[in-house]
C-alpha cells in the first residue's frame, strides 16, 4: 500500500456512523457558511462571466447553480458554485491546507448528489472525507508548495473534490485511486492571480475537475496507482523535496482535522492574512472612539507580522475591489474609515476613495523573524498593530487568533447572521430562514435535490440553458 492507495481505502471505508459528533457539527456549520457565500457571490462579475459561457454551451440538466434557475451538467454546476462561493473571498480557510477547502469540496459533493439523487447524509459524509483528504495532503506537502506560488485551494482541492464526488458515486477503492490520479493531472493554480477574477476561478476549476475525475474513473478510466507518492507524481512535482507523502495515510481521521485543527470562518470578506490586523484596528477604534482615531489625525499605522504571514497580500497599492481584498494597507485604511469591513468596502469605488488612498499610504508592514511560527505563518504566531497619532501619542493592540478562528470561533448567532446577510442577495427572508434550518439538519434530507430546490428563489423556473 502507498499513499494513493491508503487515501482511497480510507475514503471507501469511512462512515458517518463512526465520525465523531464534533466533526459532524463542524461540517454542518461549514456547509451553512459555504452555501451562504455561494448565494452572496452570484452577481459578482466573475460569476456572471462563467455562467454566460456555461449557458451558451448548454448541457444535460443534471445539477444546479445554487440560488438561480440555471441547471446544467454536474461538472458545470460544481464549477459555477465554486466560483461564486469564492468570488467574495468570504469562504472558510484551513491552517492545514493553507487554503480554502469547503468552497471546492462542497460544490463537487452537491453537484454529484444532485446527479445521483443522494441523501443529505451522504453529502455530509462526502464533505467530511473530501476536507480530511485535503487537510492531510496539506499538512504533508510542506510549505514550499505554497511558498513557490501554487494555490493549494486549487491544487489539493482537485483531489479533495475527486474523493468527495467518488464517495457519492460509490466508487470502490481502486476506482477512487484512479480518480485521484486523474485529479493530479488536472491540479493547478498560480497565486500570482490573487486579486483577479482568476482566483475564484481556481475554486470552480478544482471542483469541476474533481467531479470529472470521479465520473471518468467510475467508467473505467485508469491512472497510475501511485500517482501521489511515486517519482514524477504529485509530491515530486510540487513539494520540492519538503513533502512527506508517507504521513498522509496514517493521519486520515487520526484525529479528524475538522476537530483537531478546525476551519476558520471568515468575519470579513477578504484574505484571511488580513484578519488579525483588522481585528486589532477595529478593537482600537472601538475602545478609543472615532474622535481619537480620526483618520486625519493618524500619522502612521505599523503592522508587525511573522515572516511569511503576508505572502498572499500582493497588492500594496490596490486600484480595484479585488486587489483590495489582498492588500493589508487598504483593508486597515477601510477599517479605520468605515468602522468595519463589509461587502461594500471592497467595491472598486470604495478602494478608489481619495481618503482611503491617502490613508493606506501611511500603513506599513514589517515581517519579524523573532515571532515563532509553524508551517503556516498566516494563521500562527501573532500580529501587532501600532497606530501613531499626529500629536505624538500611539496605541497598540496584539492579536494572536482572529475572530472566526477555531480558537476564537464565531457564535452560532453570528454564523446564522452571516448566512442571512449573504442569502439576502438571492432569497427572501422567509425562504432564507427555511433554507438555514434545513441546512443545519442536512442529514435528514432524503434527496438533496429537494434541498437545492429550496435554495432556488420562489417563482424562478429552472432552465437548462439560460443563466440567471
Amino acid at each position: 500500500m502507498g499513499t494513493t492507495s491508503d487515501i482511497a481505502a480510507w475514503v471507501a471505508g469511512a462512515s458517518m456512523e463512526t465520525m465523531p459528533a464534533e466533526v459532524l457539527a463542524r461540517a454542518r456549520d461549514a456547509i451553512v457558511d459555504t452555501v451562504g457565500v455561494i448565494l452572496a457571490g452570484l452577481d459578482e462579475p466573475v460569476s456572471r462571466i462563467a455562467a454566460e459561457i456555461v449557458a451558451e454551451d448548454g448541457g444535460a440538466a443534471q445539477a444546479s447553480w445554487l440560488g438561480t434557475g440555471l441547471r446544467t451538467t454536474a461538472e458545470s454546476a460544481a464549477f459555477l458554485n465554486g466560483i461564486s462561493g469564492h468570488a467574495l473571498d468570504y469562504d472558510d480557510v484551513s491552517v492545514s491546507v493553507t487554503g480554502h477547502p469547503s468552497v471546492v469540496v462542497l460544490p463537487a459533493a452537491l453537484a454529484t448528489a444532485e446527479l445521483t439523487g443522494a441523501s443529505g447524509a451522504a453529502v455530509l459524509e462526502a464533505y467530511v472525507v473530501g476536507v480530511e483528504v485535503m487537510a492531510a495532503l496539506g499538512r504533508a506537502i510542506g510549505p514550499a508548495h505554497y511558498r513557490t506560488g501554487w494555490h493549494a485551494t486549487s491544487t489539493l482541492g482537485a483531489l479533495g473534490a475527486a474523493v468527495a464526488a467518488g464517495r457519492l458515486l460509490r466508487l470502490d477503492a481502486p476506482r477512487l485511486a484512479a480518480a485521484l490520479g486523474v485529479a493530479v493531472s488536472q491540479a493547478s493554480g498560480s497565486r500570482r492571480n490573487f486579486g483577479t477574477m482568476t482566483k475564484p476561478f481556481h475554486a470552480g476549476h478544482a471542483a469541476r475537475c474533481g467531479v470529472a475525475a470521479a465520473r471518468l474513473a467510475g467508467r473505467g478510466l485508469t491512472a497510475d496507482p501511485a500517482v501521489i507518492e511515486a517519482p514524477l507524481g504529485l509530491f515530486d512535482l510540487v513539494a520540492y523535496g519538503e513533502g512527506h507523502p508517507e504521513a498522509v495515510g496514517p493521519s486520515l481521521g487520526n484525529p479528524y482535522d475538522l476537530a483537531a485543527a478546525g476551519l476558520s470562518v471568515k468575519k470579513y470578506p477578504c484574505c484571511f492574512a488580513i484578519h488579525r490586523a483588522a481585528d486589532a484596528v477595529l478593537d482600537l477604534r472601538e475602545a478609543l472612539g472615532t474622535r481619537r482615531l480620526d483618520p486625519d489625525e493618524i500619522d502612521a499605522v505599523e503592522v508587525t507580522v511573522p515572516v511569511g504571514a503576508v505572502s498572499p497580500l500582493i497588492h500594496d497599492r490596490p486600484a480595484t475591489g479585488l486587489e483590495g481584498k489582498f492588500s493589508m494597507q487598504y483593508a486597515l485604511a477601510a477599517a479605520l474609515l468605515d468602522g468595519g469591513l463589509g461587502l461594500s468596502g471592497f467595491s472598486d469605488a470604495a478602494v478608489g476613495r481619495p481618503d482611503a488612498q491617502r490613508l493606506l499610504a501611511r500603513v506599513t508592514v514589517r515581517q519579524d523573524p523573532s515571532i515563532p511560527v509553524g508551517p503556516n505563518p498566516i494563521e500562527e504566531g501573532h500580529v501587532t498593530v501600532v497606530v501613531r497619532l499626529r500629536g505624538g501619542e500611539s496605541v497598540a493592540r496584539r492579536v494572536d487568533q482572529p475572530r472566526g478562528a477555531p480558537a476564537h470561533p464565531l457564535a452560532a448567532g453570528e454564523l446564522s447572521a452571516k448566512f442571512r446577510d449573504c442569502a439576502a442577495r438571492a432569497l427572501g427572508p422567509e425562504q432564507a430562514e427555511t433554507a438555514l434550518a434545513r441546512l443545519r439538519a442536512i442529514e435528514r434530507e432524503a434527496d438533496v435535490r429537494a434541498l437545492v430546490a429550496a435554495l432556488t428563489p420562489v417563482g424562478l423556473t429552472p432552465v437548462a440553458t439560460a443563466a440567471r
